[in-house]
């Protein structure tokens, strides 16, 4: 017999004894799994593996168990699928926190830029208005300068 005919008779048993719900090696409170199934035949750590129908026996005895303790055991796609389900909900709530601060950010902007807008103005504004007293202030000086008369 082969080496890896007597690998898999190894962990046919071991699987055997642990659905059974007596192993030798491993605690019976264990979770169900290809490395409870690997201690159990007291092989190394992913050489359950080599054997495709092995791994997926040990899925479906998995399941069988779970039934007759009364629980529901989804299929790995549902799992997948709820679990990317999750993921998307999770980045729509991102881009719309993501779009709602952008939002913002351009209100900033613009009335950043409008409050800009009117201290230039202000500014120009108060150019115009300090040339324009300037200029009243040389005519007041002129008048006042006109209206001096001499004494004689």
């Amino acid at each position: 017999m082969s080496r890896s005919k007597n690998t898999l008779i190894a962990l046919e048993a071991a699987l055997e004894r642990i659905s059974l719900g007596n192993p030798k090696r491993i605690q019976a409170t264990r979770k169900l799994s290809v490395r409870a199934v690997e201690e159990e035949a007291n092989l190394g750590n992913g050489s359950g593996y080599y054997y495709p129908d092995f791994v997926a026996k040990v899925k479906q005895v998995k399941v069988d168990i779970a039934e007759a303790k009364g629980e529901y055991v989804q299929p790995e796609i549902q799992s997948i699928r709820l679990k990317l389900n999750e993921q998307k909900r999770i980045k729509q709530n991102y881009k719309e926190k993501y779009e709602a601060v952008r939002e913002q950010l351009a209100n900033f902007a613009a009335a950043q830029h409008h409050l800009n807008d009117k201290l230039v103005q202000a500014l120009a504004r108060i150019d115009d208005l300090e040339y324009e007293n300037a200029d009243l202030r040389d005519k007041l000086v002129k008048l006042k300068r006109s209206k001096v008369i001499p004494i004689r």
